[in-house]
């Protein structure tokens, strides 16, 4: 039987971690009535819109502890930041990006099926997905988790939105009652958002950068990438940054490794959600990050471009 090991790789880049620490950083409560506003002309992601009393409220400092970026120092932070606190030698990732914390939503499986549900549950993080946001689509795997005498299958969810200055909501979500082993019929979700651009990019003419990067990786006792999991959504481009909205799949993989997942692009933007076992042995260490290349194919199977993340 092999023994794994766990790690969990934010979405967004992550920040280069620092290491000792500083004094402890003070908890402030959201101000009164503040709202994130993302529906705005204009490059939002060069705005500093997150206050820091909003940071703090997502990712309670351990006494300590410092952070990179420092939050001790900053007063806002743009959409989407990935903030690390460390102490030493340890880590740990959370992302930053909206007012609320993450709560949880009980849905049936009806209401999952439907778009209405689909916007209920994402909206539960706190960035309302509205009329403001154009609904692009899901995916939805089951994952195999647990012992082997009793195992449990929840269901992991990826949603995506997209309002008209291109701005992208990747909707993430898991059954959380099933992970938890609640009764049939009792399920409820906790969901998370992340944005993203969706526009077009001058690029500087090298390899675009995959709209996603592995998650939750899990390690044999011989170094070697035991699972792994891709979800969310974000925009595929060609090498000049602009967005391939002719796209329709993305095929998407661990670099060496001869297991590729496919996930559907609509209107430039790719819906990931896959948990996936390598078939080759891939080594890696946990302080560096697993190389993903992928393909973006038309409808006809044409390749458009690649990736690599």
């Amino acid at each position: 039987m092999k023994r794994v090991r766990r790690a969990t790789v934010g979405v967004v880049a992550a920040a280069v971690v620092l290491s000792g620490c500083s004094g402890s950083i003070p908890m402030e409560p959201v101000p009164p009535g503040w709202t994130l506003n993302v529906h705005q002309p204009g490059e939002w992601w060069t705005q500093p819109l997150i206050p820091r009393s909003v940071v703090v409220q997502r990712c309670p400092p351990r006494s300590g502890w410092s952070s990179d970026p420092n939050l001790l120092v900053l007063t806002a932070l743009p959409p989407g930041t990935s903030v690390e606190f460390s102490l030493w030698t340890d880590d740990y990732h959370c992302d930053i990006g909206w007012s609320q914390p993450v709560s949880e939503v009980t849905m049936t499986a009806e209401e999952l099926s439907s778009e209405a549900g689909v916007r209920r549950l994402c909206s539960a993080p706190g960035l309302p997905m509205d009329a403001g946001w154009r609904y692009l689509g899901k995916k939805t795997t089951e994952r195999r988790l647990g012992s082997q005498n009793e195992p449990v299958t929840p269901l992991f969810l990826t949603a995506a939105f997209i309002d008209e200055f291109r701005t992208v909501v990747a909707c993430s979500a898991a059954d959380q009652g099933e992970l938890l082993g609640e009764e049939p019929g009792k399920s409820f979700y906790g969901s998370t958002v992340q944005l993203s651009v969706g526009a077009d990019l001058s690029g500087p003419g090298q390899v675009a950068a995959c709209p996603v990067l592995p998650s939750d990786l899990s390690r044999t006792e011989a170094g070697t990438v035991d699972t792994y999991s891709l979800r969310g959504a974000g925009a595929v481009r060609g090498t000049d940054g602009r967005v391939l909205t002719d796209a329709a799949t993305l095929e998407v993989g661990l670099v060496g490794d001869s297991v590729t997942t496919r996930h559907p692009v609509v209107d430039g933007v790719a819906i990931v959600n896959a948990s996936v076992r390598p078939t080759a042995d891939i080594h890696f260490e946990w302080e560096k990050p697993v190389p993903l290349e992928g393909t973006v194919l038309d409808s006809e199977g044409r390749v458009l471009a690649t990736c690599r993340g």
